[in-house]
């Protein structure tokens, strides 16, 4: 069967698991220094500390992620990086309310983690973590909101209320930052997703081509052959169908052994391949035998069968040293709407006898 060129509308992929949680480790340290300096600047001193730790945190995160041990705890390390963010986004709220919006990370982690979930734990260890970190950040989010409505922030009534242009530059940053990782995370989720199914559809290729053609030659097997020639009864165009069989292929064994018998098979599989039209079936038959499924006129196809005798008969192919002489005798049959294949299949079965007979290496069309 000839090979066609696939084409995919997704892009492939392959970056390195480790290299994913660098990537989430510094990005979430970059970002807690960004608070780091933010908090700072507004002197909620808590909340320093608590970012220094963030910051220490992810920087441990990216320096491990490379050693093999970190992936036996991968797990662990996504519930740390969770309960991470979500009581800081939890802290932060209570301490400078909702217009601040860093409510939103507890959103955010839910993408995150589930990534990284689906990147690395198996499905039963997905599910059931997918429902507790969705419960938790709920709950989190429910109790964030809800404190902002019934009190007012813990920064204001400690400190100061902050004002307009300091609150809408922290929402700002926020928003910013949350949109970035939701669009990315769910980027790489989706080219995640499809990058597997691409891998399915190819495996299924596979296996569907192991099942329908002949491992050592390629060709389509005997069994698949018969939608094909089903096929050739509702038609409308002319079509002829040929047997060919190697000639004294036992002798080819005997003398040379089956490892030359192999490669002279595999050698004129690949001569029929490619003499014969795309829209033509070759299909290995049976020990040595090929049958030919063409499509066309009569004259085009005995042109092309003529052809491939011709081709094979003046093969210089040698093992071992050592000349082998192959040749091929084709029974040839044209059909037409009203043929039985099987009877057709009977007729160029005779004609490839009677080629046998009467001196190989012919091609018997009548």
């Amino acid at each position: 069967m000839k090979e066609k060129k696939k084409k995919f509308d997704i892009l492939d992929i392959n970056i390195d698991k480790s290299l994913k949680y660098k990537a989430a480790a510094f990005s979430g340290a970059f970002m807690h220094l960004t608070f780091l300096i933010v908090f700072i600047f507004i002197g909620l001193y808590t909340m320093v500390i608590f970012n220094v730790f963030s910051v220490a945190l992810y920087i441990i995160i990216g320096s491990l992620c490379e050693k093999e041990s970190f992936e036996k705890h991968t797990l662990n390390w996504i519930c740390v990086m969770f309960f991470e963010i979500s009581i800081h986004a939890f802290m932060s709220t209570a301490f400078l309310g909702t217009n601040t919006c860093f409510f939103l990370y507890t959103m955010m982690t839910i993408p995150v983690v589930l990534y990284y979930l689906f990147l690395t734990c198996s499905n039963e260890i997905f599910k059931r973590w997918t429902v507790i970190f969705a419960v938790i950040a709920l709950a989190l989010l429910t109790a964030s909101l809800l404190t902002d409505h019934f009190n007012i922030p813990l920064f204001s009534s400690l400190r100061r209320e902050l004002d307009r242009e300091l609150t809408d530059l922290i929402r700002s940053i926020n928003i910013l930052y949350t949109l970035v990782v939701l669009f990315g995370f769910t980027t790489l989720f989706i080219l995640e997703i499809h990058s597997l199914i691409k891998k399915l559809n190819e495996t299924n290729d596979r296996l569907n081509f192991t099942a329908t053609h002949d491992a050592l030659t390629g060709l389509f097997n005997r069994h698949s052959l018969r939608d094909n020639l089903d096929a050739l009864e509702n038609g409308s165009e002319p079509f002829c169908l040929v047997m060919g069989d190697l000639d004294d292929f036992k002798a080819v064994n005997d003398t040379y052994g089956h490892d030359c018998g192999d490669i002279v098979l595999k050698t004129v599989a690949e001569i029929i391949m490619k003499n014969i039209p795309e829209k033509d079936i070759a299909c290995r038959w049976g020990g040595e035998e090929i049958l030919i499924i063409m499509h066309g006129p009569t004259d085009e196809c005995l042109s092309v069968i003529k052809r491939i005798r011709s081709e094979i008969n003046s093969l210089a192919l040698e093992y071992d040293g050592r000349a082998v002489k192959i040749s091929m005798t084709f029974g040839f049959a044209p059909g037409s709407l009203s043929t039985d294949i099987d009877e057709l299949l009977t007729v160029v079965d005779k004609r490839l006898y009677k080629g046998k007979t009467s001196g190989k290496n012919v091609i018997i069309a009548e």
